[in-house]
């Protein structure tokens, strides 16, 4: 009888044990579902607040690209209604030199040449400003074919000599061998190219060298610029990328542009899968490089009958 009692007894000690068990585990439940509801009540406040925010972030995108269309219609619009009193006063600059309303004295010569010279400056400021609404407003269409590079670079000579010689500048081009055509839209290469070169020549000193030579690396062709002008100090060489950026500011600057050229030219090299990008030291000149896709093949008798050199 004693055993008996004593089994009971420790059946009914493992039970209140087990008991004693599941109720610290149902609480333990208990807390750990009031902790998950606490957890999903932030998580629901959280989300809430993510679609928010992504709500109000849309709506200050969306506002801040049509302020952006707005400003570069408003720019192109502009940009044309002055292009075309330029237009009318290089014109007239035109009948004037010619002697239709009579002859003019050397002096008069001289004033309509610097008329002349100011329409032009004012006329390639509005050009560049409308080039760049255009590339902005992701406007700007491109005739991707693939061309000769030799060409291409072959044809800059007649353009830079000119403007080297004004300043008696060295100006060497190391022309590609044939056979090597690259993909991109010819015209808007020469642009890029002869915005380079200009470049060059404005910030060079006279006496020094511009030199033009290529290569090629796996899938691409690279065309290098390189000057020997003042030099980009290394914390302004990519700013200059920047639209409206002049590294020669103030009331002094001896140079003239709006900043937009190489904006531009950037601009139009990523829209033909290519880039540019600068190396440079101050008061050892500047080499710039202009990335273009390599063409995969020779292109066909019609696609090389549409190339303008």
């Amino acid at each position: 009888m004693s055993r008996l009692r004593d089994a009971k007894a420790a059946r009914v000690a493992a039970l209140e044990e087990s008991n004693s068990l599941l109720k610290t585990e149902t609480r333990q439940l208990e807390n750990q579902k009031n902790e998950a509801r606490e957890l999903a009540h932030e998580l629901a406040l959280t989300n809430e607040e993510l679609r928010a925010a992504i709500s109000e972030a849309k709506k200050a995108w969306a506002a801040a690209d049509s302020a952006n269309r707005s400003k570069a219609e408003f720019l192109a619009v502009m940009s044309h209604e002055l292009r075309t009193p330029l237009n009318s006063i290089g014109g007239y600059v035109d009948l004037l030199e010619l002697g239709l309303h009579g002859p003019l004295t050397e002096t008069q010569r001289a004033d309509l040449a610097r008329v002349r010279r100011s329409q032009q400056h004012l006329l390639a400021i509005i050009t560049d400003i409308l080039n760049f609404t255009r590339l902005e407003a992701t406007e700007v269409s491109y005739d991707i074919i693939e061309v000769p590079l030799r060409a291409l670079v072959g044809d800059l000579d007649g353009v830079v000599d000119s403007l080297a010689r004004t300043k008696s500048l060295s100006y060497d081009c190391d022309t590609p061998s044939g056979g090597i055509f690259v993909r991109t839209d010819p015209d808007k290469l020469r642009q890029i190219l002869i915005n380079l070169l200009s470049n060059a020549v404005k910030f060079t000193a006279p006496g020094g060298k511009i030199r033009v030579f290529t290569t090629i690396a796996a899938n691409k062709v690279m065309i290098h610029v390189r000057d020997t002008g003042s030099g980009i100090p290394a914390d302004k060489q990519q700013a200059i990328f920047e639209p409206f950026v002049q590294l020669d500011r103030g009331l002094t600057r001896t140079t003239e542009g709006t900043g937009l050229g190489l904006a531009i030219s950037r601009g139009l090299a990523r829209g033909m899968a290519g880039d540019i990008s600068v190396k440079s030291e101050p008061g050892r000149g500047s080499t710039f490089t202009l990335t273009v896709p390599i063409a995969a093949r020779r292109p066909t008798p019609g696609a090389m009958a549409r190339v303008a050199v």
